[in-house]
């Protein structure tokens, strides 16, 4: 494929753009134009220098070499707040909103003149409407609490904060990995809208589909480098996988083939949580896990997925109900009880929940007390054995960096993700609870963790799948409930409505039954 030329006036301009953590070149001379009233999406492997990419552009990085312009002119977008002066914002995929502040109280943190020492609060409601309405955005009241908008409703405030001050250019880094599926079309109507209004939208994503879908152009990054930028319209999904990895990727099919007729192994009966400010984390969710299933629990994040979690690797005691293992209810909940039962588990967050950054590859392979006690005697590591393991896991993954002593910051995010899931499997749980697993991994590292967790289940093991994703759940699950309100539905076995469980996500009060 060849790079496609810039017809229309060029809004952005980036080159030779170079920035480096320490020996490691995350961008190594970046060539790339952007016209405007444009889509773009940039995708490629973990690693591949998109985010680093993206974070230059708005001001959170500064780039060791070369020159950014917009609309002809050099500019120095040294701190976010300097790039949003220019005119370019940045939605990241973890939203930077206050939750305890208004609508129009968190986009007047945003605009560029805003008083330091007197707010008036009519006034922001004001100025907040105006700058929907010149958007064309879809506001919420600017009196509610941000605390109590939907997952959708949080994006597009984030979207408006982004683009106040005039804002030309929008980047968004992985745009849809929470909304659910009634969500996503109307992001996408507001990004063409955007568009016709002549402004450059650029996001990252690694949803092929999204590509096709929505962007004119895409450009193609590999280990800080731009192989390829060419027309959405002359490139086929299976084509992006095979040039972002090198390869053809096998095209997956919705659902495992055939349920499992294991025994129960993870049995969760009226269990109940209660959530902050004395909501209902959990309201008496029940559901039967088997030996060789896979079971995908759906949902958008805030109705109960974090309790969820907590209770099934002894962060949180429930306040009703019981959690069982092969027949044997879990009575202490507590991580070392749970590991004890036979519960591994990949968190949600690999680097704050399942990595120590700073630590060496090989000392957070360390980091499950089942795998540390295995190589420890009378106190003391058995430092050798110990590395002779990781290296074994390093091969099995296909893991690629430099070295096992190498800080594990040090490595892209696909690469972190599977040193979590090498670990926990190390183990071979009766019970593996894993929450988002694939979450903003590219197409090959998304293929070697499902791949991974199919493996386990084949092997016996009852997997719990947790995900805001609702491609990643019909991928992979043999049968799939929805987590809405603290209430697990009915489960569905494939092939399975993407269009219902999308209702089901987005609150519909279908089957929302405890599930068995």
């Amino acid at each position: 494929m060849v790079s496609q030329p810039v017809t229309s006036p060029l809004l952005l301009s980036v080159r030779g753009v170079v920035k480096r953590f320490g020996a490691l070149p995350a961008l190594a001379g970046v060539d790339l134009d952007f016209p405007a009233a444009e889509i773009h999406a940039v995708f490629g492997e973990n690693g591949a220098g998109k985010s680093t990419l993206m974070h230059v552009l708005a001001g959170v990085l500064r780039p060791d070499a070369g020159r950014i312009a917009l609309e002809g002119r050099p500019v120095r977008l040294g701190s976010p707040r300097a790039a949003r002066r220019a005119g370019v914002g940045m939605v990241y995929q973890h939203f930077t909103l206050v939750d305890a502040l208004t609508v129009a109280e968190n986009v007047a943190l945003s605009l560029p003149e805003q008083p330091r020492w007197l707010f008036r609060p009519a006034a922001a409601a004001h100025e907040a409407r105006a700058l929907a309405a010149r958007i064309g955005l879809d506001l919420s009241p600017p009196e509610a609490r941000v605390s109590a908008l939907s997952v959708g409703a949080r994006q597009r405030l984030e979207i408006l904060k982004a683009l106040a001050g005039a804002g030309r250019v929008l980047i968004l880094d992985e745009p849809t990995a929470v909304l659910t599926p009634q969500e996503v079309q109307p992001l996408f109507a507001m990004l063409r809208h955007l568009r016709a209004q002549g402004r450059l939208v650029i996001f990252i994503t690694h949803k092929l589909r999204e590509v096709k879908e929505v962007a004119d152009r895409v450009t193609l990054m590999r280990r800080g480098r731009v192989v390829a930028t060419f027309a959405v319209s002359d490139v086929t999904e299976s084509a992006l996988a095979a040039q972002m990895v090198g390869d053809a990727v096998p095209v997956r099919h919705r659902g495992p083939r055939g349920g499992s007729s294991g025994a129960v192994v993870l049995q969760l009966s009226g269990v109940s949580v209660g959530g902050p400010g004395g909501t209902s984390g959990l309201a008496e969710v029940s559901c039967r896990v088997r030996a060789g299933e896979i079971f995908g629990v759906a949902g958008v994040d805030g109705n109960g997925q974090r309790e969820l979690f907590e209770v099934l690797v002894g962060l949180r005691r429930p306040s009703a109900g019981s959690v069982t293992v092969r027949g044997q209810p879990l009575s202490v909940f507590t991580p070392r009880a749970a590991l004890a039962a036979g519960i591994a588990h990949i968190p949600p967050d690999r680097q704050r929940e399942g990595l120590v950054l700073p630590m060496t590859v090989a000392e957070n392979f360390l980091l499950n007390r089942g795998i540390l006690d295995r190589f420890s005697r009378r106190g003391l590591l058995r430092r050798d054995a110990a590395r002779r393991f990781a290296a074994e896991r390093v091969q099995q993954y296909a893991l690629r960096f430099a070295d096992l002593d190498a800080p594990v910051r040090s490595l892209s995010g696909g690469n972190q993700q599977r040193v979590v899931v090498a670990r926990e499997l190390a183990q071979q749980p009766d019970v593996l609870v894993t929450v988002s697993p694939t979450r903003g991994l590219d197409v090959a590292a998304a293929a070697a963790v499902s791949d991974a967790l199919a493996d386990v289940a084949r092997h016996g093991c009852a997997v719990l799948l947790i995900s805001t994703d609702l491609d990643e759940v019909l991928d992979l699950s043999h049968r799939v409930s929805v987590l809405s309100r603290g209430r697990l539905s009915d489960a569905l076995e494939p092939p399975v409505d993407a269009a219902q469980l999308g209702l089901l996500m987005a609150g519909a009060t279908l089957a929302l039954r405890p599930s068995v």
